[in-house]
This record gives structure tokens, C-alpha cells and sequence, in this order.
């Protein structure tokens, strides 16, 4: 629950009572002019403080959406919608963990880039019905599973070389990549690399 929003918009509603109230004071000074001049300029201030604390909020606001949209736990659902253009049916997506904290950019570009070619053989080649995609960190690795429900791997299939580029970016970073049949049908492909430590002060 986000309670920082509310606890604005309070600010706001008293800052703008204040000024209702010395507004009404004015009236009542109009025989003593530097006075009512004096609180008429408090008035004004109100009027452009309050215009700077809600242009402020906005702003805010709008960074926080479009870090929900460029954070890991935003761009998989975005993949998996894309995804389900081809596919013919939306995959199943779990999250588990700090994903937007713990896991580096780098390596959430990479899971990503994972996420969208397996998915995309698995429209080619799977036949599958369903996809279910899993994404998890527990601080100390970041792993990826995609299991589908397709026709499974063809012994008589020579490995793609897309296999290929999958498994280079998990050793890249230290990871590994391993591709399985799935129970009662299909193939799960697990993608797990290991996060850097990060430095606690």
C-alpha cells in the first residue's frame, strides 16, 4: 500500500484551508492596508507553494510508474504478452523475489533475451498448448524456467544454434543452461546464473 500519495494530498488540503482562512482575514483588515497587503502576499505564497508541491507529487508519480515499466518485474509480463501473439494463448508467469533490486541490469537483459528466444521456439517448434515461465531470485542467483507441454525434443533434431547462444549467455555470467523433457510432455529449458555480491556499508 503506498500511504506517501495520501499523506501528500493532506499536506496539500491544509496548505490550502490556510490560505482560505487568511483570505478571509483580508476582509476584515481592509482599514489597516499594509497589513492586508502583508497577509495577501502570504496568500499568493500559499497559492505558488501549493501549485509547486502538486507539480512536484505528479512528477513523482510518473517516475514511479515508469520505474514499475522499466523494472524486471515490469518487462517480463511485457514479454510474455508479446509472446502470446504467436503462441496463441498467454503463458502462465510466477515471480518470486527481489527482482527489481537484486538482480543488476545487465543480467535482467540478459534473462530477458532468454525469455523472448525460448519463447519464440517454442512457438516454432513446441506445438505446446500451454507455457508455464517462472522468474526468481533469492538475492544469490537469478534463475529462469520455461516449461511447455509441446512434442518435446527430437532426438533426430540436430541442436539449433539458437541452444547454442542460450547456453553462452548463461556461462557468460558464470551460469548454467540445461534443456529436459517436461512430464507427461514438452520441455523444460533452466536458465540459472549467479547475482554479484553486493556490498553492504
Amino acid at each position: 500500500m503506498d500511504t506517501a500519495p495520501s499523506f501528500h494530498d493532506l499536506d496539500i488540503q491544509r496548505l490550502f484551508a490556510s490560505g482560505l482562512t487568511l483570505n478571509s482575514v483580508v476582509g476584515r483588515i481592509s482599514d489597516r492596508p499594509e497589513v492586508a497587503e502583508r497577509v495577501q502576499r502570504v496568500v499568493d505564497d500559499l497559492d505558488d507553494t501549493i501549485k509547486t508541491v502538486r507539480g512536484t507529487i505528479y512528477a513523482l508519480r510518473e517516475r514511479d510508474r515508469a520505474d514499475g515499466r522499466s523494472g524486471l518485474r515490469g518487462k517480463l509480463p511485457a514479454e510474455t504478452d508479446r509472446a502470446a501473439s504467436v503462441l496463441g494463448f498467454n503463458p502462465a508467469l510466477r515471480m518470486t523475489g527481489l527482482l527489481d533490486t537484486d538482480v543488476p541490469a545487465g543480467h535482467a537483459e540478459q534473462l530477458l533475451a532468454v525469455l523472448r528466444e525460448t519463447l519464440s521456439n517454442v512457438a516454432r517448434h513446441a506445438h505446446a498448448t500451454a507455457v508455464e515461465v517462472t522468474a526468481e531470485t533469492d538475492g544469490t542467483r537469478l534463475h529462469l524456467r520455461v516449461a511447455d507441454n509441446g512434442g518435446g525434443m527430437d532426438p533426430a533434431v540436430p541442436r539449433r544454434s539458437g541452444l547454442d547462444n542460450l547456453r553462452r549467455r548463461a556461462t557468460d555470467l558464470g551460469g548454467s543452461f540445461a534443456l529436459a523433457p517436461n512430464e507427461p510432455t514438452g520441455t523444460v529449458v533452466e536458465w540459472t546464473v549467479p547475482l554479484p555480491a553486493r556490498t553492504r556499508a
